[in-house]
């Protein structure tokens, strides 16, 4: 799997819209542990409610992430995301 971050998703009513990317607070372990916890989950199809123009490897959005930013836009997009890790208690 070619690592380049994570799309991410949240939940609108009964969608998930896409939030933006996260490329950033991945060490070396703790990103080889994310693939194996994905692996399991790929998809042929996005899973958002609505398509975006963004190619990538698409999972089951089944996981849970902590992600640190400073603002979102007016889309509600993430802005200059940081990836903190996998929340566990969800």
């Amino acid at each position: 799997m070619n690592w380049d971050g994570i799309y991410l998703g949240r939940h609108k009513g009964a969608d998930l819209v896409y939030a933006g990317k996260v490329d950033h607070g991945f060490d070396k372990a703790p990103a080889a542990r994310l693939r194996e916890m994905l692996t399991p989950l790929i998809r042929k199809t996005q899973p958002y409610a609505k398509r975006i123009a963004h190619k990538g490897i698409w999972v089951e959005p089944q996981l849970m992430a902590e992600i640190e930013y400073r603002a979102k836009s007016a889309e509600g997009k993430v802005r200059h995301p940081f990836f903190k890790g996998l929340r566990e208690d969800v």
